[in-house]
Order: structure tokens, then C-alpha cells, then sequence
């Protein structure tokens, strides 16, 4: 089953914007790079931007190479060996993304999460479902200082009973969620970055509210993410950017 799919992408804060959004005739993923706080060493030369383009690029070029977790690994694998000399991939810090993928296979719709990126689903009846991967946000104790980040990220990333992120540790891959369910009961498919999601444990909103959104496209929903960071009345309470980088990819099933 092939499918209509639409993108759009937006810089937050930041300099760059480290998500990515791709779309193939009957695929689409979005990667949103991962990276601890500014200060912390993370063992390598490249940015996160740079992870994200060359994981990007593995997964477009293999997607149809077995399941969504052997492209994801072999995906990873490829992203490391991109790496030179310089770079540290054993470094517990060593930058990564989440990544949220969609393919078609007769009339399955499968689907892999790994990291707070999400794959929203409308039924055919209206019913939305959100498939993420929140692992990151139910460790226990997290600090509050650089030192403390340190620790934390050394016991916690890419560990058993810890979170996982794609980038160096093909592992990863094992640990992603993944799933799939029949076509014939979607009408509709939301693959975002975080960015995205803060409508909901940020602003309120159901996910209905933002399938009524993508059901607009991408850029209106992008753009109710905007205005409701700049009417918030206390940004200041929420850690990390007013502006995060907001990707989505919204697909139509025939």
C-alpha cells in the first residue's frame, strides 16, 4: 500500500535544527537528535545534527531490509562506522536521536519507536492512540546540576533499565518499542518529535486536538505548537527551550 504523506519541520531556540523528517512512497520516519546539556562531554567531534543527517540516511537506504528493528540496527551500525578515529562511541554520553518509523507491508502498518518521539493513530471510527517511548522520564532521582547530569547519564543511557537512544549503540534497536496493526482500520497517521507532543503534556491538549491539527497538515500544527509557547503565560516553569524544534510528518491512507 502506497500512501500520501506531508512534512514540515521548524527550528526551535536553538541554532540548528537537529530533528529530520523523510518519506518514501510507503514509509516516513522522524529522528530528533539527543544530546546531553551543554558542558558535558559527550566523546565526539561530530554535532547531533550530523548523527541525525547520517542516521537519516542509513534508514532511508535500507528501510525495506528486514524488520523495523533490524533496519534500525544495521541503521545504527552504518552511522558508527561514519565516525573517525577521534570519536569516543563507548563514551556513555556519545550524542544519538529518537526516532519514530512507519512502513507498509501488505496490509500491516508497522510501526517502531525508540526516545520520546511519537506515532499518533486515527481509526477509521476517530479513535487516537499514541505510540512513544518514555523511558527517559521514569528514572528515578534526576539531578540538578552538571555534575550530577554526568552520573546520571553514565548509569542510565544506553543501559539496561535505563533509555535508549539511536546513534551509537546498535543494541538500541532491541530495545525499541515496535509493533504493527492492520491499514484497513487507520485513516490517518501522525509521526512527530517531541516538539510536537508538548501540546499535550505541556498545554492540554487530548490527542484528538492534535489529529484535528494534522488533519490540516503539518505546518498548522507546527504552528499551534508556536502559538501556544508564546501565550503561555509562564514559560519559565518548564525545563529545557521555549522553543523546542517541532517536526511532523502526517500521513492519509487511501
Amino acid at each position: 500500500m502506497t500512501f500520501a504523506a506531508d512534512s514540515h519541520s521548524e527550528t526551535g531556540s536553538g541554532e540548528e535544527n537537529q530533528d529530520l523528517a523523510l518519506t518514501g512512497p510507503d514509509w516516513a520516519l522522524v529522528l530528533d537528535g539527543a544530546n546531553p546539556p551543554a558542558g558535558v562531554d559527550v566523546g565526539c567531534v561530530h554535532g547531533v545534527a550530523w548523527i541525525v543527517g547520517r542516521l537519516g540516511a542509513h534508514l532511508h537506504d535500507r528501510i525495506r531490509e528486514g524488520s523495523l528493528r533490524d533496519v534500525l540496527r544495521s541503521a545504527i551500525r552504518a552511522t558508527a562506522a561514519d565516525h573517525g578515529p577521534a570519536c569516543d562511541l563507548a563514551h556513555p554520553r556519545s550524542p544519538g536521536a529518537t526516532a519514530a518509523v512507519v512502513r507498509m507491508n501488505g496490509d500491516q502498518a508497522e510501526w517502531l519507536v525508540v526516545g520520546d518521539a511519537a506515532i499518533l493513530f486515527e481509526s477509521t471510527g476517530g479513535d487516537v492512540t499514541m505510540e512513544t517511548d518514555n523511558r527517559m522520564y521514569e528514572l528515578p532521582d534526576p539531578p540538578d546540576t552538571v555534575e550530577g547530569i554526568r552520573a546520571y547519564i553514565d548509569r542510565y543511557r544506553n543501559k539496561p533499565g535505563g533509555a535508549w537512544f539511536a546513534g551509537a549503540v546498535p543494541e538500541a534497536a532491541d530495545h525499541a518499542y515496535a509493533g504493527s496493526r492492520p491499514a484497513a482500520g487507520v485513516r490517518r497517521i501522525l509521526l512527530c518529535s517531541n516538539g510536537i507532543t508538548r501540546l499535550t503534556y505541556r498545554f492540554g491538549y487530548g490527542l484528538p486536538e492534535l489529529m484535528a491539527f494534522a488533519a490540516q497538515g503539518p505546518k498548522p500544527l507546527v504552528q499551534a505548537v508556536r502559538a501556544a509557547e508564546l501565550d503561555d503565560p509562564d514559560p519559565d516553569r518548564w525545563s529545557g527551550k521555549r522553543h523546542d524544534d517541532a517536526t511532523a510528518v502526517v500521513i492519509d491512507l487511501p
